[in-house]
């Protein structure tokens, strides 16, 4: 839902500056500013650690990742990982979820049986359908976006045609604006997904901290892949107990005590969580 709209002109020259080379270069005389921004773009993930979390949140110079990494396992040992719950459109798109982070959103679905899940930025909708595919009968996903723009994005395209979309409830708002109170404290599991910018971050974090229930579980997604979310998420977690799951860009918050929902619930009162 965020955008890159917060990073100032001169940021973003010298971030192009950094990403500069003969390859740039070549790439603009044979497919035009258009690609050669795009190689830019993403030699500059690369260069600062963002371009496959999967490899690069393991290597030695990488040194801004300071939330704990666990394996999955740990974090909930009641739940059998070896093997693979059903998936809806298993490959990934550009940013969204991989294969394997669905594989563990539908297994702690499967294990909690949530009867309402809030999902932070519907998208195209896929995620939001295999939580769903998982629910219990009388479970809902409960997902908020932007309003979608025509010919521009369809947002949760996804499920649209299918049977599950009774299990899955639309709403078109930004995490800053939304009324969240007919919510509070009532979900199970809480799946943040919307904004890469600190005032977003905040206004998300601020939602799924008041819409979680006691005892449920929170996650957070693109901790490694995008600095926003990484720089942000690594201030919280002096705070809370956030955990990394090895092998993902998933961050995970399990409120397994009253102690620590009483402070997040101290920290969203103001409408937003900023970490110091």
């Amino acid at each position: 839902m965020d955008d890159d709209r917060h990073v100032s002109t001169l940021s973003r020259a010298l971030r192009g500056l950094a990403a500069l080379n003969l390859n740039a270069l070549r790439v603009f005389l044979t497919s035009g500013p258009a690609s050669a921004a795009q190689y830019v773009t993403y030699t500059h993930r690369m260069y600062t650690g963002f371009g496959l979390p999967w490899l690069w949140s393991g290597l030695p110079w990488r040194n801004d990742l300071t939330v704990p990494r666990i394996p999955v396992q740990q974090l909930f040992p009641e739940i059998d990982f070896t093997h693979s719950p059903a998936l809806l459109h298993p490959f990934p798109r550009t940013l969204s979820t991989h294969p394997h982070e669905l594989m563990i959103l539908a297994h702690v679905v499967n294990s909690l049986k949530p009867k309402r899940v809030v999902e932070f930025g519907t998208a195209e909708g896929r995620t939001a359908l295999n939580i769903a595919l998982h629910l219990p009968e009388d479970g809902e996903v409960v997902t908020l976006d932007f309003p979608p723009i025509p010919g521009q994005n369809e947002v949760g395209f996804y499920y649209w045609d299918q049977p599950l979309k009774s299990k899955i409830k639309q709403i078109f708002d930004g995490v800053d604006t939304w009324d969240s109170t007919p919510y509070h404290a009532s979900a199970e599991i809480v799946f943040c997904d919307a904004c890469d910018q600190p005032q977003g971050l905040a206004a998300e974090t601020a939602q799924a901290f008041k819409v979680v229930k006691p005892g449920g579980v929170i996650f957070r997604h693109d901790y490694s892949s995008a600095q926003g979310p990484t720089h942000f998420w690594n201030a919280l977690a002096k705070e809370l107990p956030v955990k990394h799951l090895e092998g993902t860009t998933l961050l995970c918050l399990r409120v397994q005590d009253q102690s620590t929902y009483d402070k997040m619930q101290k920290m969203a009162a103001s409408g937003r969580v900023i970490p110091a």
